[in-house]
């Protein structure tokens, strides 16, 4: 009974220290890389926040290009942006803003197992492909940064702005490769 108890205990405060130790990010930043920035971006869409979209932020000056920006929108349309995916923040500087949202339908014959016959495994995969569909739910002219007009400045100390990206869309598209 003491046994148990101890390997419980033992169990309970190695991944209690594995969670607490992964919960707090002391990466050291990348040789070169600039003082971040709190930043949070949220994006509405006909008045309402949107959900799941992509952010990127592509800084004006070239010479900053290797920082990628970026995030994802959570249920109330807000994005805490990362610089390369992982560090809180974003470098000072004037970014076009880009926002994406795809979604692809599921396939009815995915939901099925996968033959074991290697042709019709091949069959089985060619009408999944054929069967999803692809969309974009945000309008195609924020997808670009030739054509978006979001745009922020990221300075220092705290940063905030709302975007809205206008009437909802559903447009297929096919994506590369396919």
């Amino acid at each position: 009974m003491i046994n148990v108890f101890k390997t419980k205990l033992v169990l309970t405060l190695f991944f209690a220290l594995l969670f607490g130790f992964a919960s707090c990010d002391k990466t050291p930043k990348p040789e070169g890389m600039p003082d971040l920035h709190s930043a949070k971006i949220t994006i509405v869409q006909e008045g309402s926040p949107l959900k799941d979209a992509a952010v990127t932020l592509l800084n004006n000056d070239l010479s900053q290009a290797k920082w990628v920006v970026g995030g994802r929108t959570n249920a109330n349309g807000v994005c805490i942006l990362k610089t390369q995916g992982k560090y809180n923040g974003a470098l000072a500087g004037k970014y076009k803003v880009i926002v994406t949202k795809s979604e692809k339908t599921e396939s009815e014959t995915a939901k099925q197992p996968v033959p074991q016959d290697s042709k019709a495994a091949e069959a089985y995969y060619a009408k999944i492909s054929s069967e999803e569909k692809f969309y974009d739910y945000v309008d195609l002219k924020y997808k670009s940064p030739d054509t978006s007009d979001l745009e922020i400045e990221i300075t220092a100390g705290k940063n905030e702005q709302t975007f809205d990206v206008g009437k909802a869309i559903k447009k297929e598209f096919v994506p590369f490769g396919k």
